[in-house]
């Protein structure tokens, strides 16, 4: 099984950082490997999507469903994709009254070897980014406000 654990202090509220990464429609904005997105269902406290990877020639999709605490945590497992294990966490600690800690965990595993050696290098790379990525959206939407 692999893990990822980031976090980073951001300049920004919980409920700022939260609404970003809540928003799957507007990932292929400002994730560079993302090449679609898309909610395929909402209901209370829950969002399902999908987000479809297309980097270094390599595509592929995967479908998570999410349980929102609003403003403060996003918990997502596997419905759909290229593994056999798939879950984590976003979480958004109010640091003072601009800033939180954003932390995020994911844990995974490849459905066969071939995936893994196919995908996993991309995967790697989209987990070295991923809060930059969020933390730049971030930075940028604050600036038009």
């Amino acid at each position: 099984m692999n893990e990822v654990k980031k976090s980073v202090i951001v300049p920004f509220t919980p409920e700022e950082m939260f609404n970003l990464v809540n928003d799957i429609n507007n990932y292929p904005k400002y994730l560079p490997w993302c090449r679609n997105a898309k909610i395929v269902k909402e209901q209370d406290n829950q969002v399902t999507g999908t987000i479809y990877i297309e980097y270094l020639k390599m595509r592929t999709h995967f479908t998570t469903i999410n349980t929102n605490t609003k403003f403060s945590n996003i918990t997502f497992k596997l419905v759909e994709g290229p593994f056999t294990s798939f879950s984590g966490h976003w979480s958004f600690l109010p640091l003072g009254d601009n800033g939180c800690k954003v932390e995020f965990i994911l844990r995974y595993k490849f459905a066969n070897i071939v995936l893994e050696k196919l995908i996993g290098p991309v995967f790697n790379y989209i987990n070295k980014n991923i809060i930059e990525c969020f933390v730049k959206e971030a930075a940028k939407n604050n600036t038009k406000t």
